[in-house]
């Protein structure tokens, strides 16, 4: 099994990279925990669920 963990990737990259790891994300075929406040990289990247963390709560919604 493949874990792939990425924490905030998209912090100091520019469009085109952002555009890129999008890119390489979609033909990632392992599992992947990503955290991040990029609502357009979340958007661009296949989910299961979302783990959405606010107050010291989580919600997890099943994706597709």
């Amino acid at each position: 099994m493949n874990v792939l963990v990425l924490d905030e990737p998209t912090n100091h990259l520019d469009l085109p990279a952002i555009e890129q790891l999008e890119s390489a994300l979609e033909s990632y075929d392992g599992t992947l925990l990503l955290v991040t406040h990029d609502r357009r990289l979340l958007d661009a990247v296949r989910l299961d669920q979302r783990w959405h963390v606010e107050d010291g709560r989580v919600t997890v919604t099943h994706v597709g």
